[in-house]
């Protein structure tokens, strides 16, 4: 009997000795999967844009507020747009890319977006680096709005808050 015990005893320090020697890379840092960042802006007309970044979901949105398009008009036509697009991050955590062709764009009415499938968003690629605190954003964005017929480039890059 005290055999069986000394060996059963053997058996469970080892199994804990197993159990407890789990690879910890301390290399691999812990990154959050959500993140809401805005950009600087002055007064409320200026153009300013909202990162809401969630890695858990295929998507994430890019609030930009007065965003000015072309429309053949020498007065730009300004629009607040939510445009949801796959979002990756780098292997550091601080730089994340947004990217998408064939996007339809919300069109916000104050805090509610609309979806406009007469508008679509291409070529877009933006890219935050929330270590340097910068944004980049540009895209193509074509078709109607509002009654106003679109066909122009948006590009803009700066700091976040």
């Amino acid at each position: 009997m005290k055999f069986f015990y000394s060996i059963l005893s053997v058996a469970v320090v080892l199994g804990m000795m197993f159990t407890s020697c789990g690879k910890d890379d301390p290399d691999e840092p812990v990154l959050p999967t959500t993140y809401q960042l805005e950009s600087e802006h002055g007064v409320t007309n200026d153009t300013y844009l909202i990162y809401d970044i969630d890695l858990d979901k295929d998507s994430s949105s890019i609030y930009v507020y007065n965003a000015a398009f072309n429309i053949g008009s020498s007065t730009p036509l300004k629009l607040n747009i939510l445009v949801n697009a796959p979002c990756t991050v780098n292997k550091t955590g601080k730089v994340f890319t947004f990217t998408g062709s064939n996007i339809v764009p919300n069109l916000m009415r104050g805090n509610t977006p609309v979806p406009f499938p007469t508008l679509q968003v291409n070529n877009l690629i933006s890219i935050v680096n929330i270590e340097n605190k910068t944004y980049s954003i540009s895209f193509d964005c074509q078709g109607n709005a509002i009654g106003k017929e679109i066909n122009s480039h948006y590009d803009k890059e700066g700091k976040l808050k």
